[in-house]
């Protein structure tokens, strides 16, 4: 056998919310990393320098980070990938210009600004070959994922723009996951995929990672969080996939809080030579 690596997903919901605030739940879901054998970590919505140094600060084994920063210092696309493993040659590719071409002309433009806000941060995990992605697409704030929403065609341009990416970094052994903010029921899952190219350990089973009571009228939740690896399993081995931090954790005063508004996915993966 060859290359393996264990590796996880997490929003930490960087921006406000009712959540208890981040410091106290990186904490948390930062001491279960570092209790953890995961050797990859990929996180989204690192809005800010204070964000990513609480981070850095609840995971010390994990001292190489990627990232590209913005011109206030804040993670690109609020996206930064630690690891206990050397990352090399980190890139990020914004999905500027892509937009909506639905909805009123104040929705085209705030869309538009989120668009160039958000991207894809690759980087390659040194000595073993393996390219992994971490990406945050744009939120459906309509929670509807039919093929007349809005949202729709808009998404489907930011998906073009990630796989354009992807088949552009130069190895089979490659790991994309994130927050796709795309149901896994919706018209859109095919190209989340790239028709097949990438392979959904999480497919059969289908678990929600959102918490339903952190949306604006508690609706139904869905699986709008992937962790995916590139190719079909007869290329590698998914020795393990699970969901973390779905139940509330306990804090040091007692209280039970959610990790995030998102669950964590997790999936050990060992390629074959």
């Amino acid at each position: 056998m060859g290359a393996s690596l264990h590796l996880m997903t997490l929003n930490v919901c960087g921006l406000p919310s009712r959540l208890a605030p981040l410091p106290e739940r990186a904490t948390l879901f930062g001491g279960h990393v570092e209790r953890s054998d995961l050797d990859v970590v990929m996180f989204q919505e690192v809005w800010s320098a204070r964000i990513l140094a609480t981070l850095k600060a609840q995971l010390p084994s994990f001292p190489h980070v990627a990232v590209r920063h913005g011109l206030a210092g804040q993670p690109a696309g609020g996206l930064a990938t630690f690891s206990r493993l050397p990352l090399v040659a980190p890139r990020y590719t914004s999905y500027r210009w892509t937009r909506p071409d639905m909805g009123s002309p104040r929705f085209r433009i705030k869309r538009a600004v989120n668009g160039a806000l958000q991207g894809v941060l690759t980087a390659e995990v040194a000595g073993l070959g393996v390219v992994v992605a971490n990406t945050h697409l744009t939120a459906n704030k309509d929670g509807d994922w039919s093929a007349g929403n809005r949202y729709h065609a808009f998404h489907r341009r930011q998906l073009g723009r990630l796989h354009e990416v992807l088949r552009g970094v130069g190895t089979d052994r490659a790991v994309v996951a994130g927050d796709f903010n795309i149901a896994a029921d919706s018209a859109l899952y095919p190209l989340i995929v790239d028709s097949g190219a990438w392979h959904d350990p999480f497919a059969a089973t289908d678990p929600v990672t959102f918490h339903a009571e952190y949306l604006p009228d508690e609706g139904p939740a869905h699986r709008i969080d992937y962790l995916l690896v590139r190719g079909s399993p007869d290329r590698f081995v998914i020795e393990e996939s699970e969901v973390l931090f779905a139940a509330p954790v306990r804090s040091d005063d007692g209280r039970s809080i959610h990790a995030s508004d998102h669950m964590a996915l997790s999936a050990r993966v060992r390629w074959r030579d």
